[in-house]
């Protein structure tokens, strides 16, 4: 994805209250290569906010929790 000028870089914490994920959370996935992508610009890590909300697009939506949980199994 190529960065557009309107695309605004988040800060972790702006991930986190839009996701409400913990800040651990995302940290681990950064490691791990899950979660929406990040940039580094020196010392900080920032995200896009179209990659955000193209990570957040590509979950998977489910009508139950027993379906989630069967697709969790597969």
């Amino acid at each position: 994805m190529t960065y557009q000028a309107q695309d605004k870089l988040m800060t972790q914490a702006e991930v986190k209250e839009i996701t409400g994920l913990a800040d651990s959370t995302l940290e681990q996935w950064r490691l791990k290569g899950k979660g929406p992508r990040f940039i580094k610009l020196g010392r900080l890590v920032r995200y896009r906010s179209s990659d955000v909300q193209a990570y957040i697009s590509g979950l998977q939506g489910f009508s139950s929790t027993t379906e989630a949980d069967m697709a969790k199994g597969q």
